[in-house]
């Protein structure tokens, strides 16, 4: 497995030491300080809130402050979050999965690494965790990330790393321990709880990995190519997706979706805007709106009409 060098964890100190005063977030690997972090990640509203930038990544010491992380490390905690939800997995595995990636990649889906590693959690088909079509395909290595978890004896109650570590087999087991906060606060984030609490700026760069195709839902036929992709994706990632209108130019679809370990309709919509904002620069994504809210122009605001409850609406620029 894959552990990141210490020169680029003190380069990642460095650079969040420069724009703490401006940006007041701890930033991730691969934030771009020149033009500002590609997505923000606010913390729980109900943590104790600081004013300044907390510089010292994984440190036992941190207290709430958004997070600064580029749009593919977002979209691809998205779908680790998306995949646990779709099976009904509990927090704590969604955290355990975030922050393994979090060391093993960066939350980045690296064509190789160490030895024949590949992928977010750094898996190796020698080792009998796929090929490496297989691995390289972010729904697939989550997935069997969270089939191994669920062997591991006690996982739930376990300290994070020692659970990541029996699935992992790192050669640095104890790395896995300084990511717990930032995944958590991205699972929280993630999960529809904390309502609007993530964004991404125009101009983001979009993921170039290569992405199997996904089954297109049922009434998506007359959807735009661009659109129908977006929901597919959705679809393979959180679950099944109910198609309720798609407009007649094929750009616009609203659509409900039933994430059962969520605790109501409105959440699981609330969490499916938050997986189509993350997922805003690979999808093209021009406005989703849910009850309450609407995300349109990189910053959410109100919506201009209501949405019936647990439904959510989304449009792509082609």
């Amino acid at each position: 497995m894959r552990t990141l060098p210490k020169i680029l964890i003190a380069l990642a100190v460095l650079a969040l030491i420069a724009t703490g005063a401006v940006f007041g977030v701890r930033a991730l690997l691969g934030s771009d300080a020149a033009v500002g972090p590609e997505c923000v990640v606010q913390s729980d509203p109900k943590a104790p809130a600081t004013d300044r930038p907390v510089v010292d990544l994984g440190s036992a010491t941190q207290v709430a402050a958004p997070i600064a992380l580029a749009a593919v490390q977002l979209q691809h905690a998205s779908t680790i979050n998306a995949v646990g939800l779709a099976k009904q997995l509990s927090t704590r595995a969604r955290t355990i999965a975030v922050a393994t990636a979090l060391q093993e990649s960066s939350l980045r889906n690296l064509p190789g690494g160490d030895r024949d590693s590949v992928g977010l959690f750094q898996q190796r088909p020698s080792q009998g965790w796929g090929t490496v079509q297989q691995i390289s395909d972010p729904v697939y290595s989550a997935g069997i990330f969270y089939d191994r978890l669920l062997q591991v004896p006690d996982w739930e109650s376990r300290p994070l790393t020692e659970a990541a570590q029996e699935v992992q087999y790192s050669g640095h087991p104890e790395a896995y321990a300084k990511w717990e906060v930032e995944a958590a606060q991205l699972v929280g984030a993630l999960s529809g709880g904390w309502g609007t609490a993530l964004s991404c700026r125009d101009g983001a760069a979009a993921s170039t990995a290569p992405v199997p195709p996904r089954a297109v839902p049922t009434l998506m036929a007359a959807a735009s190519p661009g659109l129908a992709s977006l929901i597919a994706a959705a679809n393979a990632e959180l679950g099944t997706i109910a198609v309720v209108a798609v407009s007649a130019d094929g750009k616009e679809v609203v659509v409900t979706i039933d994430v059962p370990v969520l605790a109501d309709s409105d959440r699981a919509a609330m969490t499916l805007a938050l997986w189509t904002v993350a997922h805003a620069a690979s999808g093209r994504l021009n406005l989703v709106a849910v009850a309450g809210a609407r995300w349109q122009g990189s910053s959410w605001g109100a919506t201009e009409s209501a949405l019936p409850a647990g439904q959510v609406r989304i449009s792509v620029a082609g």
